[in-house]
């Protein structure tokens, strides 16, 4: 894995301690908190600071559910206070209903500190098969930035790329890069567990 050393943390303070851990080419994340959504987080985090532009791209090997909201993926956060300002592309477990969701896949954002998600679909209506299902191990998600542009692309197989959405949105040269997981019922952790791991800074 093309990493540098992630710190792994908890943000917001959630009631169940997660952890990370790193073995035979596969990150590991144990995670508890009530969620990454609205105007507060808790969550479990192993991220690395990062300045300018990157490509960060992982497989996404499994992740157990506590709710229908269990969610994993590749965030970008301006600081680890529990509004910060960030972007965050994810999985959910699986690929029930939610929302307007095409598969289990979805992209959110906070635009400033202390504000309120907003989630970004893909245009309706919605087809018979997802276009961005979860099937794991089959799930690798790519999040990149150049300047104030964030885009989210999704592959079954690590080759073949789909865009999910460009996302513009002003976040600090300097940014918090990593593998965000929250378990969305407090009194349950989960785990998820990522590899092909890789981080590539321009």
């Amino acid at each position: 894995m093309n990493l540098p050393r992630f710190v792994s943390v908890d943000v917001g303070a959630p009631l169940l301690s997660g952890r990370t851990s790193l073995a035979a080419g596969t990150l590991a994340i144990t995670a508890g908190g009530a969620d990454i959504w609205e105007s507060r987080d808790e969550f479990h985090f192993a991220h690395a600071p990062i300045a300018g532009g990157f490509e960060f791209t992982a497989r996404f090997d499994s992740l157990t559910m506590a709710d229908v909201y269990t969610k994993a993926g590749l965030m970008v956060r301006a600081s680890l206070e529990a509004d910060a300002a960030h972007v965050f592309f994810f999985a959910f477990g699986d690929n029930q209903p939610r929302n307007h969701n095409n598969g289990g896949i979805e992209f959110q954002s906070r635009v400033e500190d202390g504000g309120t998600c907003q989630a970004s679909y893909p245009p309706s209506p919605l087809p018979a098969e997802p276009d961005f299902p979860v099937e794991f191990p089959l799930v690798w998600l790519k999040l990149s930035r150049q300047g104030d542009t964030f885009t989210s692309q999704f592959s079954p197989d690590g080759v073949q790329w789909k865009i999910y959405g460009v996302h513009r949105q002003v976040l600090p040269a300097s940014v918090l890069v990593g593998l965000a997981v929250t378990s969305h019922q407090v009194e349950q952790t989960v785990d998820a567990v990522f590899s092909q791991v890789t981080l590539k800074t321009e």
